[in-house]
């Protein structure tokens, strides 16, 4: 419960406090806790946190109690959603903050503190991270699955902690000797020896099978070294692209073992072998694959040709390090013996070489390819010794003699297959601005990073609710200001419905009840693209009428109201302010809901079978079994029961929801309006098997789409990025470029342009955007050709080769910054059909959902790669 309004401090303080804390270092066995990252942006709203509002003060509105309720099921147990994701569902604050914000706020009930600790995560180098979710890992004793148990460990507990627990749950003596197996490929276990690794360093994942071995009291083991399941119970294989197919049991021994209970048919298929999460390592996993299925990198590790060419002397390099164990990991994952593996190794000796990647927090998938594109670069350089080059300036000559000279100094230092294969020429001209000094150099590249041009505008999709209840809500996508005012909503809203904005009401929606009701005055930014946004058609409230927000509720008989009991979509209701009796009610209800309403015929047996008679005052238990008032006499007639009731449910400031029944005594009923409601609502109790009967929800089907507004979305195309990348810029004060000519730095205009075109290239879209005011994610579509990209027309060298590129994988970043989840779509080089790899799960895809607003990096393959050799002629 908040404290009293005297003992809170002013929004400025509190915007001191909270900012001071928030930004502190995280130490190892701190307490964090999460808070609905909805919440947490109107909070800094209110207070005036928040850079891109561009106030030093709180202008917004007072964001109410802490409410947590988006972060945890829907089925009551108390456990927070799967995959969550940093900054876009939740913010992470310390202990110290938390408990400020509930006295000043309040929470909207006693359940939504979520605690978690802070560990420290890393080999090499030490970084510390809130655990938002032990990991689940499958317990079994002697190799019986019969006998599976699961429980959560911590990443930072030793595997002798393991052992342990898995003694005390399998309540095995302590003068009995045992061992632990952990399953490293569908049909492979191998044996943790290290009682003081940890759970992270020993790579095991969610859902990983660990077997606990005892000694027969002859001294003999199961098994002597690794051990398969082919003597076992086992599971049965299911297709690879269906994900909800269930494996059950079988006896024929030589079915494997899916421990995972990931679904694959084509277990042999090389390529589709999954990469299982070590710890937030999705971002490595979704470069891994594009990698392996570049098909000249696959077809050159799989021969070992990197074996021969190790350069390990390099001291750029890695000792050859890098390259052997991506090696090693391509040899596994193109051997069509498994459906997944673990890129442990692989992992431990980027830490080793990268300390940034060393421990188990998110990183940048970009980032990651780059250290792995110039790592396997310097392991694998043929040029054991790189001559000193002195570098000459442009002076005027063509850029033809230019680039081939600035080429063939590069390759006198750098020659390997990445080179062969990803590395390109660009060419750069910068202009000073006063004596005109013309600067032209040709330098290499192994990606494009190409900007997302900035939109001022944005795309919202709202569902317009008609006012005749017989019309099938409209599905808008509306375009809007990005700085704009729910007023320039329902203006474009009312623009394209022919209706007028003043008979809008605009509203988010969440769990089948409102969450808030939005004034005209209101920010558009306190829109986020998650919400569920509900526009009603209305009346214009006024002395005639008041606007009603109703709510569907399945009662249960054991338990009290809550939200997760209600269903279906909230309504709005324009009732007559004077006269509005509890059946005047009724029937405006009734008729809102006439679209998901199956009404029995008038004479069916269902409506008498509740019929009852009403003599004396002898009240009926359930009150959507009667008609009559609660102290009238219906004469003994038989009459027809109703198919709910109403309450009035408001939320309190400390958390409790106070129920209040609406009797029905014929009086008309005192409704405050729309704008005094606050945080109350009437709720329509409906009884299950009356909802079971008559109530057909149709919100998810029965939408009508308006194509209108699929128009005037202007869709962003590759092409649009490439020609911003080669425009001419002005460079700003912090990139100012030194004139040899005016002796002094100038803030110079400067021009990329294409010259050479590797034969696999990459392009980078630039999704995240950062400057010292604002930090912030691009989401918007990016429209890319997956057959067919031509980029002859933005190669400036007039004897390139034709330079025609399809599609051969997607790196797809989900959520926002800090955090979120990396998959891949990949076509595999021998079936040339499409997969999503997300992680340790593979599945087939169609082509055509390979384009996706998700996608981060593209990688490219020119077509005949294998027969074209570079040339800069």
């Amino acid at each position: 419960m908040a404290e009293d309004v005297e003992s809170v401090p002013d929004i400025t303080t509190q915007k001191q406090l909270i900012q001071a804390q928030i930004g502190k270092t995280m130490v190892k066995g701190q307490t964090w806790y999460l808070i609905d990252s909805k919440w947490f942006k109107s909070f800094k709203h209110y207070v005036g946190m928040d850079d891109a509002w561009d106030t030093s003060s709180g202008t917004d509105s007072h964001p109410g109690p802490i409410d947590n309720n988006p972060l945890f099921n829907d089925d009551g147990s108390g456990s927070i959603k799967e995959n969550l994701v940093d900054e876009l569902d939740y913010v992470l604050v310390p202990s110290e903050s938390w408990d400020l914000l509930v006295q000043w706020y309040g929470t909207v009930d006693h359940n939504t503190a979520i605690s978690r600790q802070v560990v420290e995560n890393g080999v090499f180098v030490k970084h510390c991270k809130v655990e938002v979710y032990l990991l689940e890992l499958r317990l079994c004793k002697d190799f019986n699955l019969e006998n599976e148990i699961r429980h959560k460990f911590s990443k930072i507990d030793t595997v002798g902690h393991v052992g342990k627990t898995m003694r005390k749950l399998y309540e095995i003596p302590d003068e009995v000797e045992t061992r632990i197996w952990y399953c490293c490929a569908p049909n492979e276990f191998n044996e943790l020896t290290k009682e003081e690794s940890t759970v992270q360093d020993s790579g095991l994942c969610q859902n990983q099978l660990l077997v606990i071995e005892t000694r027969s009291e002859d001294g003999s083991w199961n098994h002597q070294t690794k051990k398969t399941l082919g003597t076992y119970p086992m599971m049965t294989n299911v297709s690879v692209s269906d994900k909800s197919s269930t494996a059950g049991p079988s006896s024929i021994m030589s079915t494997r073992f899916n421990p995972y209970s990931y679904p694959t048919e084509n277990r042999s298929a090389p390529g589709l072998c999954g990469l299982c999460n070590l710890g937030n390592t999705c971002f490595m996993n979704s470069v891994l694959q594009c990698m392996s299925n570049c098909p000249p990198i696959t077809k050159y590790f799989l021969n070992e040709e990197h074996l021969n060419e190790l350069n390990e002397e390099n001291p750029l390099g890695m000792k050859g390090e890098i390259a052997k164990a991506f090696g090693d990991l391509i040899k596994v994952m193109w051997s069509g013996r498994y459906s997944y593996t673990m890129p442990h190794n692989f992992k431990l000796q980027v830490g080793r070489f990268a300390p940034q990647f060393s421990g188990y927090q998110q990183h940048d998938s970009q980032e990651l390819l780059t250290f792995l594109l110039d790592g396997l670069h310097e392991d694998l350089n043929r040029i054991k010794k790189k001559p000193y080059i002195e570098l000459q300036d442009a002076s005027g000559r063509p850029d033809k003699d230019v680039a081939k000279e600035a080429w063939d100094n590069y390759r006198k230092r750098n020659d390997s297959v990445i080179v062969d294969f990803f590395h390109g020429l660009l060419k750069s001209t910068v202009v000073c601005p006063d004596c005109s000094k013309v600067s032209v150099t040709f330098d290499p590249f192994c990606y494009l990073s190409l900007p997302l041009p900035t939109k001022k505008e944005r795309a919202l999709e709202v569902l317009l609710f008609h006012c005749d209840a017989a019309q099938k809500p409209t599905r808008y996508t509306v375009i809007v200001p990005k700085k704009g005012l729910i007023r320039d909503l329902v203006t474009n809203v009312g623009r394209l419905s022919s209706i007028h904005p003043d008979n809008l009401i605009v509203t988010e929606v969440t769990r089948s009840h409102f969450h808030k009701f939005y004034t005209n005055k209101d920010a558009l930014e306190k829109i986020d693209d998650k919400d569920v946004i509900y526009i009603y058609e209305m009346p214009v409230q006024n002395d005639t009428h008041v606007i009603l927000p109703v709510c569907l509720w399945e009662s249960s008989p054991k338990l009290g109201f809550s939200h997760e009991q209600l269903f279906g979509d909230p309504l709005l209701i324009a009732a007559p302010r004077k006269g509005c009796t509890y059946d005047v009610l009724y029937q405006l209800v009734l008729h809102k809901l006439q679209r998901c309403l199956r009404m029995p015929d008038d004479n069916s047996s269902w409506w008498n079978t509740k019929t009852r008679r009403i003599l004396n005052g002898d009240l009926p238990s359930d009150e959507n079994d009667r008609s009559c008032s609660d102290s009238s006499d219906c004469n003994g007639e038989l009459i027809q029961r109703r198919l709910f009731s109403f309450y009035l449910v408001t939320s309190g400031a400390d958390c409790s929801q106070d129920i209040v029944k609406i009797h029905n005594d014929g009086n008309p009923l005192p409704f405050p309006t729309l704008e005094h409601m606050g945080q109350s609502f009437i709720a329509a109790k409906w009884v299950p098997r009356d909802r079971d009967q008559v109530f057909y929800d149709q919100s998810l089907e029965d939408i009508k789409d308006d194509q209108s507004t699929k128009s005037n979305l202007q869709t962003l195309k590759l092409k649009d990025c490439i020609e911003l990348y080669t425009t001419r810029e002005k460079l700003g004060a912090d990139d100012a470029w030194y004139c040899p000519t005016c002796k002094k730095h100038q803030q110079a205009t400067k021009k990329f342009d294409l010259w050479c075109l590797p034969r696999i290239l990459i392009i980078h879209l630039k999704r995240f955007v950062y400057n010292r005011y604002h930090r912030d994610k691009v989401d918007r579509m990016v429209q890319y050709p997956v057959r067919g990209l031509n980029m002859s027309d933005y190669v400036i060298n007039k004897s390139h080769l034709q330079a025609v590129y399809d599609l051969i994988g997607v790196c797809n970043h989900y959520g926002g910054l800090g955090g979120g989840h990396y998959t891949a779509f990949c076509q595999n080089q021998s079936d040339h059909k499409w997969y999503l790899f997300d992680d340790n799960c593979v599945s087939e895809i169609k082509e055509q959902a390979v384009v996706s607003s998700a996608a981060y990096v593209l990688f490219y393959m020119r077509r005949d790669s294998y027969d074209e050799e570079m040339e800069l002629n």
